[in-house]
């Protein structure tokens, strides 16, 4: 197998991976979003996970669905952050897969 077949494997099996855990995310946001009470506190978890969406996206994704999780299960408010930070963080991730794909197959590596 090439180097540039083995990049390109790599980065379809990582998408592979990213999807169905993209659609739990969306799952877990509208049952965070059915209990959601703006009574309850707020969830802590939410804001760390929009900061680590941006400083290291596969760490905020991780946090985002704890933070989703303890919501849904606590009524706590902050699904919406938890929300946002889920998404930047699935769309930085793919860009930095895709950016990394890119720098494997022009050699920008080498």
């Amino acid at each position: 197998m090439s180097e540039a077949a083995a990049s390109i494997a790599v980065f379809v099996l990582c998408l592979v991976i990213l999807v169905p855990l993209a659609m739990l995310g969306y799952r877990q946001s509208r049952r965070a979003a059915a209990v959601s009470d703006s009574d309850v506190g707020a969830n802590f978890l939410s804001g760390v996970a929009f900061v680590f969406a941006f400083l290291a996206s596969p760490l905020g994704i991780l946090l985002a669905h704890l933070s989703l999780r303890q919501i849904t299960l606590s009524g706590a408010s902050g699904w919406r952050l938890s929300t946002a930070a889920l998404w930047i963080a699935y769309g930085l991730t793919v860009v930095q897969l895709a950016a990394l794909l890119w720098g494997s197959l022009t050699g920008y590596f080498s």
